[in-house]
């Protein structure tokens, strides 16, 4: 084999080797198989490697591992201490599924602002399952946004959703890249929302879009939004880095009627 071949890290097993073929540069690479190791690391008490054993590991240059780790340091990923070395301080992001389903408010709060790429906004034929999702004929025309969501550190999310022509109305291009709830509740009487969540892996889109190696675990937020006459208003799904987030989930509790003691004969 030659020099561009796939190197496997040395002592690393879960890790991902880097690919020199790949063009995604190599301190990017670097850094996202770091974020993969802080989101696995079990003991906050236990030293992060350092960029000697990092640069040994991945069989790229000190400066290649420097600009990695520079930009971890910076989001609060890890925290460098001189003469202690460098202890991870990774806390995922929490997605709190709420009525409003404020992600970006969420995300800020955190010390994470999400920037939004809109990267297909247009008007298209509804497919057979995008129609089922959202009750009308196959074909009809809807309104179809594609966006990743991405930290100033990483892509965190893709979004895909899909919403009927007379819901879309005049939605623009610049409210997709916001709140597209935000511009449902201003154009439609929303009642409430059927979401589920999927455990996977990522595939061609993900390691493209959201840098992560093939096979790597995601997060996958299926969802349909209804008004009050039970029609639905958007269809969707959400795929995310499951090594930056995680959800949460408020459930209110009603005591329903009690139960008859049973008769005794």
């Amino acid at each position: 084999m030659g020099g561009n071949r796939i190197r496997r890290p040395s002592g690393s097993p879960g890790v991902e080797p880097i690919d020199r073929n790949s063009p995604i540069p190599l301190y990017v690479q670097v850094r996202n198989r770091l974020l993969t190791m802080v989101s696995s690391w079990t003991d906050p008490k236990r030293n992060f490697p350092s960029d000697d054993e990092l640069k040994q590991m991945f069989s790229v240059s000190r400066a290649t591992v420097r600009d990695a780790m520079a930009e971890l340091v910076e989001a609060g990923f890890l925290d460098r201490t001189r003469g202690s070395g460098t202890k991870v301080s990774l806390r995922k992001v929490e997605e709190k599924l709420t009525p409003r389903m404020d992600i970006r408010r969420q995300w800020a709060a955190e010390g994470q602002p999400i920037h939004v790429s809109v990267l297909a906004f247009e008007r298209v034929g509804a497919s057979h399952d995008v129609a089922q999702n959202l009750e009308i004929a196959p074909g009809s025309e809807i309104l179809f946004i594609k966006r990743v969501r991405a930290t100033p550190l990483s892509p965190v999310a893709i979004d895909w959703r899909y919403i009927p022509a007379r819901f879309a109305g005049d939605i623009t291009r610049a409210e997709a890249s916001g709140s597209i709830l935000d511009a449902l509740w201003s154009r439609a009487r929303l009642s409430h929302s059927n979401l589920q969540i999927d455990a996977g892996l990522s595939g061609i889109d993900e390691v493209e879009m959201l840098h992560l190696p093939a096979g790597s675990p995601i997060l996958i937020r299926h969802l349909v939004y209804f008004d009050r006459a039970g029609a639905p208003v958007m269809a969707g799904r959400s795929v995310h880095r499951a090594d930056l987030m995680r959800y949460s989930i408020q459930v209110e509790l009603k005591r329903g009627p009690q139960a008859k003691p049973a008769r005794k004969d």
